[in-house]
């Protein structure tokens, strides 16, 4: 297929998550504490998605670091905590949803999206009615994709619900989920995810090479290069085991540069 054509459609391509032991010396120097490792991310990638606000609402001290050590132009999207997607399954949640949006407000202005993961045993017609009143009290500064797992998310009469209310259906590439890849808002959300068959302790290097993967996804980009104006895409050690080298696949298959980091640079002049 044809080259991206970076003019049609906004890219931003990013990592889930930074905060990896094993990317110490792979991805970031060696002797580069952890305090720092969120600032050096943020000059090589314009995005990531924070997974950890899906265990715990962070605190204000934490979201302020987190804007202090990122560019202007840097964007943030970040998982709703499972007390309101998983343990609470959208039901009873205005409190925690208040909580949550008021954790981020020292960073407010860089985040871009708030990813609704719903658990697979949530079905569309019971979300349907819980989205109602979510959305009713959710602010308008924020993009809403929404991860259904269940089946039912992709049938005939979920799409249509989504695309009537301008909701971005999560693209995925999750084990267990047969994505259709419907674009069903005027932006796209892509999670590169995997399976969980590779270890956190082997992650910061390919151990799994799912180049084919990935080129499905970057074909599917290419064909909705017209018809969206902005594609976050997320990948995950998960799928091959090291996310950055998966972001750089994919930018390559999209004709795109391949993003350099220290530690690359470094292992080019070893060799």
């Amino acid at each position: 297929m044809s080259r991206m054509n970076p003019q049609n459609m906004e890219l931003k391509i990013g990592c889930t998550g930074w905060s990896y032991d094993g990317w110490s010396g792979t991805f970031y120097p060696k002797r580069m504490p952890k305090t720092e490792w969120l600032q050096y991310y943020s000059k090589i990638f314009p995005i990531t998605e924070i997974n950890s606000t899906y265990y715990r609402i962070p605190d204000q001290s934490i979201t302020k670091k987190w804007n202090t050590d990122t560019p202007d132009e840097f964007s943030f999207t970040a998982k709703f905590p499972s007390i309101i997607t998983h343990e609470n399954k959208l039901k009873n949640i205005k409190e925690h949803v208040f909580k949550f949006l008021a954790s981020l407000t020292p960073m407010y202005e860089k985040v871009l999206a708030l990813v609704l993961q719903l658990p697979p045993s949530l079905s569309f017609s019971e979300a349907r009615p819980r989205l109602e009143e979510l959305f009713s009290y959710l602010p308008e500064d924020f993009k809403y994709p929404i991860e259904g797992r269940h089946e039912s998310w992709f049938t005939d009469e979920a799409i249509e619900y989504l695309k009537e209310k301008n909701h971005c259906l999560v693209w995925n590439e999750v084990q267990g989920v047969n994505n259709p890849a419907i674009v069903t808002s005027d932006y796209v959300y892509i999670r590169l995810i995997g399976d969980r068959s590779i270890p956190e302790s082997k992650f910061g290097k390919v151990i799994v090479n799912r180049e084919k993967v990935i080129q499905k996804w970057s074909n599917k980009l290419k064909e909705i290069q017209d018809k969206v104006s902005l594609a976050m895409i997320m990948t995950n050690n998960h799928l091959e085991g090291f996310g950055p080298s998966t972001a750089n696949t994919l930018r390559m298959q999209l004709g795109l540069e391949e993003l350099i980091w220290d530690e690359k640079k470094q292992k080019k002049l070893e060799f």
